[in-house]
């Protein structure tokens, strides 16, 4: 890639809610649909939704050279609707992508579903690796790090950035663009292997048995 400036790139920020990628965008661009981010004159566009219904999904990823999935909760509604997303992007195409978790100003906690019953629960931040019980099902179990359970849930490889930002600071948001960008810088972007998951489903496998149980 060119060292020279204004190279030009689009970027493609997906959410399941539109209002979550426009925050993100305001918050890097003010009120412009492009800014200079280093070596770097981009352009933000925002989709938002199933992109299955989305007739302008194609359109938008021909265009894209970056990709940022971005999200508020980690409850199991908006988690399934995260995955199909991720799940929809090309992988034949190679394009730098990263996940992203918007924070309003001063949340110091997030929205979950408990792992046992699906209730959706607020965790703080400073309660991540105690151990924790749902009020409805009354089941413990250990709080998770917000980006790591995100990371976990969505089995992403360690290429794959995950970072948190504030919605309020600009800075945050401009870091997690930045962070995109390298990618492109260094070239180091590969195509998705993408998991075939009927194939894996057709296969039988062995349970796997802790030998402390036994």
């Amino acid at each position: 890639m060119s060292n020279s400036k204004n190279n030009k790139v689009s970027v493609l920020a997906l959410s399941v809610h539109h209002e979550t990628g426009e925050a993100f965008v305001k918050a890097v661009s003010g009120d412009q649909s492009t800014c200079t981010v280093g070596n770097y004159e981009v352009t933000l566009d925002v989709l938002a939704g199933d992109p299955r219904l989305n007739a302008a999904w194609d359109d938008h990823l021909k265009r894209a050279r970056g990709v940022l999935i971005l999200t508020r909760f980690l409850d199991v509604i908006t988690l399934d609707k995260i995955k199909s997303i991720y799940r929809q992007l090309p992988t034949d195409v190679p394009m730098a992508l990263a996940m992203v978790v918007v924070r309003e100003n001063d949340e110091a906690d997030f929205k979950m579903s408990c792992p046992v019953c699906g209730q959706k629960l607020w965790v703080r931040d400073d309660d991540a690796g105690k151990r924790g019980r749902c009020p409805n099902c009354k089941k413990a179990f250990t709080l998770p790090d917000q980006v790591r359970h995100l990371r976990a849930q969505l089995a992403l490889p360690d290429s794959i950035p995950v970072l948190r930002i504030n919605s309020a600071d600009a800075n945050t948001a401009t870091e997690a663009l930045k962070t995109l960008l390298a990618q492109l810088e260094s070239g180091l972007i590969e195509k998705s292997e993408g998991l075939d998951e009927n194939v894996l489903k057709q296969s039988t496998i062995r349970v796997q048995v802790n030998p402390e149980d036994t």
